[in-house]
């Protein structure tokens, strides 16, 4: 654990985790906002990055990357070899959609997708709350690929699925800025 001049606790090695999370939160949160009608959509357009804005700034306030480097130099070949699969897989979640016209597939599959590939890193990089983080993207891409086949159209399947996906990211982010909050513990194991 480090402290700062203003005596917070700063949790080590996972700084780098909470603002991945959460700018891609919000870039999950502004699709699925866009797919919003009347005042809901303008709402959670100004909302929503609020939520992220927030969230970065108390995660660089109280985390930090101790050691992130050494874990990445570690991991590297495998971290690039996961997310390889997880593009791969994406670019062709998106190609077979538009091939067969199945447009509101495409966030539930790629929700999926995301989900599967925060799995091996949890192992990889020593995070437990990748493990719950992957399995409730996976629950929120499959429950967009729920409504698609029940008929949902894409902005349907869109706003349900970014939505619940940005969520997901940001409780983690939270998750972890508590846990230094909370605790002041040292290292990335947080669940």
């Amino acid at each position: 654990m480090s402290t700062r001049a203003h005596g917070g606790p700063r949790r080590d090695g996972t700084r780098g985790a909470a603002l991945v999370m959460t700018v891609f939160g919000t870039v999950w949160w502004l699709s699925g906002a866009t797919a919003l009608h009347g005042f809901a959509g303008p709402a959670a357009l100004v909302g929503g990055p609020a939520v992220g804005v927030l969230l970065f700034a108390l995660a660089l306030r109280r985390l930090n990357g101790v050691g992130e480097q050494a874990a990445y130099e570690r991991a590297a070949r495998r971290f690039h070899a996961i997310n390889l699969l997880q593009v791969l897989a994406v670019v062709a979640v998106i190609v077979v959609a538009n091939r067969t016209g199945a447009l509101a597939w495409i966030p539930g599959a790629i929700a999926v997708v995301v989900g599967v590939h925060f799995l091996p890193l949890a192992p990889l990089f020593g995070m437990p709350v990748y493990r719950w983080t992957g399995a409730l993207l996976i629950g929120a891409g499959l429950a967009g690929c729920w409504v698609a086949l029940a008929g949902g159209g894409v902005e349907t399947t869109r706003a349900l699925v970014c939505l619940a996906c940005a969520a997901v990211l940001w409780a983690a982010a939270a998750r972890l800025v508590r846990a230094a909050a909370l605790t002041g513990r040292t290292g990335p194991s947080v669940g």
